[in-house]
């Protein structure tokens, strides 16, 4: 009987590695697109504050426009225009891009400022971003910010 075991776990062993990796072959691959975003939104309110604006998601050297709006409750106190950059994680199709995003953003802006914001939506895509904000403004809020490819 130890025989039968100790066979059963070398065959085991020398098994796995060519089984696990016959499943990665056949499975569909998954690929992430290396993408970045740019927005130029102006925002602003009292307690509760809209955002709109424009951007750009470039992948692959190719450009796709976008259209940005949103709401926004919490503390939000003034206007400002803020330009972001950064980078598209989880994006499989371009048209993923779209949907509402939430996330937490925090920012200060008394003349100029700066602003970072990391967000997600439905289908799983995060925009890790940064950047400038110019105006009067200062707002700590949960945001819903909604991206369409024009």
């Amino acid at each position: 009987m130890n025989n039968i075991n100790q066979f059963t776990k070398i065959l085991t062993a020398r098994l796995t590695l060519p089984v696990a990796a016959l499943f990665l072959l056949i499975a569909p691959a998954q690929a992430q697109m290396a993408c970045q975003i740019n927005l130029e939104i102006t925002k602003g309110g009292f307690v509760i504050g809209a955002s709109g604006g424009s951007g750009t998601l470039i992948c692959g050297g190719q450009r796709y426009p976008l259209s940005v709006g949103g709401l926004s409750a919490g503390l939000v106190i003034g206007l400002a225009s803020v330009s972001l950059v950064g980078e598209v994680r989880n994006l499989h199709e371009i048209s993923d891009i779209q949907g509402t995003y939430s996330g937490i953003g925090a920012s200060v802006a008394i003349g100029g400022g700066g602003d970072n914001v990391v967000s997600a939506n439905a289908k799983g895509v995060q925009l890790i971003m940064r950047g400038k904000q110019v105006g009067l403004e200062a707002s700590l809020d949960l945001s819903g910010m909604n991206i369409r490819l024009k």
